[in-house]
């Protein structure tokens, strides 16, 4: 019988470490500069999500589900797995941001905890892929 190994190190070991420490150093940057757009100006900030860089609102969605379609194929390819769930997480937020765009109530087809399902949905099963595929 064959025997599945079993991975022991939740960041992995060498270049894996360091694209993790990576990541999350983006991430905490990324989350300070959002932090601090929102807090200084709450009003800019609920106008960003209509506009993006000047751009119609569908291209910011647009932006970020490539974003995060290309973070996560090359999460596949690494050991870690942190690249995998923040591209999984960026497609599900641009899920979000399409439902927000065509209409939060068009996606509720008589139930209201669809369109909240939909992209909880999307990110869970871009993770089990990613777990099924990962290096």
């Amino acid at each position: 019988m064959g025997e599945e190994t079993v991975e022991r190190e939740f960041m992995g070991k060498g270049r894996s470490k360091i694209w993790t420490y990576l990541i999350l150093m983006v991430l905490f940057v990324a989350l300070i500069i959002i932090v601090n757009v929102v807090w200084k100006n709450p009003t800019s900030a609920k106008e960003g999500l209509k506009t993006f860089m000047g751009m119609p609102s569908w291209a910011g969605a647009t932006v970020m589900f490539l974003a995060g379609a290309l973070i996560f194929w090359l999460g596949l390819k690494m050991e870690t797995d942190w690249p995998e769930g923040f591209g999984a997480f960026l497609i599900a937020g641009s899920v979000a941001w399409a439902e927000i765009i065509v209409g939060w109530s068009k996606f509720e087809l008589g139930l209201i905890v669809l369109p909240y399902l939909i992209p909880m949905a999307v990110f869970a099963l871009l993770l089990m892929y990613g777990m099924k595929k990962s290096v």
